[in-house]
């Protein structure tokens, strides 16, 4: 009596997993076919960057046959996302209707560039990462470094410097920021030292050694420089040694 019941309760079984197949099977064929006949893809919109046209950015993500219809767009990039496109780290695609889509783009954060010898500029993010190796210019105020040699540069690793390099780059690049002293380039020699160059002059600030303090004094000389030749150096600044000398240079008329 026992086996006949669970015969029945396996098979019941069975047979309620066969019509719930089926009822998905059905209902994904309605889901469907609305799709198809009725998100006709008409509108599309595209947000987060310049660095590409509207037209550019619409013909990558929709590449293939079937990328007029809305519902098929959302999906495809939601299972096989692209990101190969340079400086967009992913492309995020929402349906703002039945007939429209929009493509938002993620643009890769850079806080600076190397330029190579062969031409190449090698952007870096805040944590001293290659995020991206092109041959296009971005103009939007990156920092440029020089005197950084990258022999087999590779994105997704860090700055050929050392760790604590690294660390005295990008945070030195951030405190300028964050003060709006950006020069025109920040020159780092085999030393290990680093040099800001600006339109008439330069600043040696040297190590990593007492950068805020360094920073801190700089702010307050600067007004007193404007417009003049030559080079401060702050290179050996510290508390106990406040001896600041700017090397004046004569002006070089073109």
């Amino acid at each position: 009596m026992s086996r006949r019941r669970k015969r029945r309760g396996i098979g019941s079984f069975i047979l309620t997993l066969i019509e719930l197949i089926l009822a998905i099977v059905i209902l994904g064929m309605i889901l469907g076919a609305f799709a198809y006949y009725f998100c006709h893809l008409e509108k599309v919109s595209v947000e987060g960057t310049d660095l590409y046209t509207n037209e550019q950015i619409t013909e990558y993500i929709l590449d293939d046959e079937y990328s007029n219809n809305a519902v098929y767009v959302f999906i495809k990039n939601k299972i096989f996302p692209k990101h190969d496109a340079e400086f967009i780290e992913s492309f995020d695609v929402e349906m703002t209707g039945l007939n429209s889509i929009t493509i938002i783009c993620n643009e890769k954060t850079i806080l600076g560039y190397i330029v190579t010898e062969d031409g190449k500029y090698i952007y870096f993010d805040y944590d001293g990462i290659i995020a991206e190796i092109s041959e296009t210019f971005v103009d939007r105020g990156y920092m440029r470094v020089d005197g950084v040699t990258c022999e087999e540069p590779k994105v997704g690793e860090e700055l050929p410097i050392g760790d604590n390099q690294v660390g005295y780059l990008t945070s030195l690049i951030k405190i300028l920021q964050k003060n709006e002293l950006m020069p025109n380039v920040i020159t780092y020699d085999e030393r290990e030292r680093i040099t800001l160059r600006y339109e008439t002059y330069s600043i040696s600030l040297g190590s990593s050694i007492n950068l805020e303090e360094k920073i801190d004094r700089l702010l307050r000389i600067l007004p007193q420089i404007e417009g003049m030749y030559g080079t401060l150096h702050l290179e050996n600044y510290s508390s106990q040694n406040t001896d600041i000398v700017f090397e004046k240079e004569d002006s070089v008329e073109e």
